[in-house]
């Protein structure tokens, strides 16, 4: 059907290209994400009508792509490191999504995202009906953004079923990369073993590459590398946590210290994993890791 309308409109059509006048056009969308402009002198009422029906109008023209989007697009593609400093704090977050058709139109959607979160972000677009924002963090935090809600909300308004993984926070170092791309494999195997969840969190995702088969001896490292913030006392303290059946009581006496206190190292080491271990999902990862790591 484009190839029709570069036909009809010879001269007067602008198909994902650029102008210096949009303003002097009507604005559409295909079902692909593809963004079509008339010039507004040759369309008839009755055939802005016929438009609207096949495509999705829009009041105006897409933001065109900033520096930083352009430079993470790089760096998820090539590991280009121009992104890295396009980040105005030590840490970041990747929040990846996808959705079951086209989300247009983007610039609403992306409004719609900026007003859920207090940090800066970056919406990088991979294809039409899938991304990865980039939350900039100024430390780590056990804070988990409203997603779920976000989720169900952004569904209803933008007519699609849309997926959403929530990264943990990691330091943005020379590792990010490889983490960000071992994020998108637990993605991918999450939208396979539970196809009607909308939100995963990392603690529900990142054991799924082994059970699924994904992941070989030599990348089990590279899935357990979480374990790398953490110190041999550490260790062990959880493994009493655990042997105390997750019951903070019971594991601060056998470790002679104050409740608080280790609430408060059960807290932090949240915020180094980002796993919660006083939860199912987090605990179990953190104890296969720990088998893993103890094994003979």
């Amino acid at each position: 059907m484009l190839k029709e309308l570069e036909s009809l409109y010879a001269g007067d059509i602008i198909i994902n290209g650029q102008t210096e006048q949009p303003e002097a056009y009507d604005w559409f969308y295909t079902a692909d994400g593809d963004e079509i402009g008339i010039a507004k002198q040759r369309l008839t009422d009755r055939e802005r009508r016929l438009l609207s029906l096949f495509f999705t109008p829009a009041s105006g023209r897409r933001t065109p792509e900033g520096e930083a989007e352009r430079a993470w697009k790089r760096w998820i593609a090539c590991g280009d490191p121009a992104a890295l400093v396009q980040l105005t704090a030590p840490y970041c977050r990747f929040i990846h999504f996808t959705a079951n058709r086209p989300i247009v139109p983007r610039d609403d959607f992306a409004d719609a995202l900026r007003g859920l979160f207090s940090s800066p972000i970056t919406i990088v677009w991979e294809q039409d009906h899938r991304g990865v924002i980039v939350e900039a963090k100024p430390k780590r935090t056990a804070e988990r953004p409203p997603l779920v809600d976000m989720a169900e909300a952004l569904a209803a308004d933008f007519y699609a079923a849309i997926h959403v993984l929530i990264g943990p926070i990691r330091p943005a170092d020379g590792h990010l990369r490889e983490s960000f791309l071992l994020e998108k494999e637990c993605f991918a195997a999450a939208r396979r073993f539970w196809p009607k969840q909308t939100v995963y969190e990392w603690e529900d995702v990142i054991l799924l590459p082994l059970v699924a088969g994904e992941t070989d001896s030599g990348n089990v490292d590279r899935l357990f590398s979480f374990l790398n913030e953490l110190e041999e006392d550490d260790l062990q303290a959880i493994e009493t946590f655990f042997q105390c059946n997750l019951n903070v009581s019971m594991a601060a006496k056998a470790l002679y210290m104050h409740r608080n206190s280790l609430q408060y190292r059960i807290e932090k080491w949240t915020e180094q994993t980002g796993l919660d271990i006083k939860r199912f999902k987090g605990a179990a990862a953190m104890y296969l890791a720990i088998l893993h790591r103890r094994r003979p």
